[in-house]
C-alpha cells in the first residue's frame, strides 16, 4: 500500500514538472497562460502575449520585452 502510494506521488510529481517546462505553442495560440510556455507571457484571448499579433497589457507579459501600445517589443 505504501509502495503504491509513493509512486503515485511520485508520477504526479514528475507529470508536473514535465508540464510545467512544456514549450510555447508554436502558432501563439493558448487556452491558459502555461500554453505560452511561462517566463509571464499571458494568454489573452486565445493568443499568447508574446505571440505575433498578441496582445499585453503589462511589461510583465512581454518576456525579455516591453508591452507598448498593447503590443509586446523587444527591449
Amino acid at each position: 500500500m505504501l509502495k503504491s502510494l509513493l509512486l503515485a506521488l511520485f508520477l504526479s510529481v514528475s507529470f508536473g514538472a514535465a508540464t510545467a517546462s512544456a514549450a510555447p505553442s508554436p502558432d501563439g495560440k493558448c487556452n491558459f497562460d502555461s500554453d505560452c510556455g511561462g517566463g509571464g507571457a499571458k494568454c489573452n484571448s486565445g493568443k499568447c502575449s508574446n505571440a505575433p499579433g498578441g496582445k499585453c497589457n503589462f511589461d510583465s507579459e512581454c518576456p525579455g520585452g516591453r508591452c507598448s501600445s498593447g503590443k509586446c517589443q523587444k527591449k
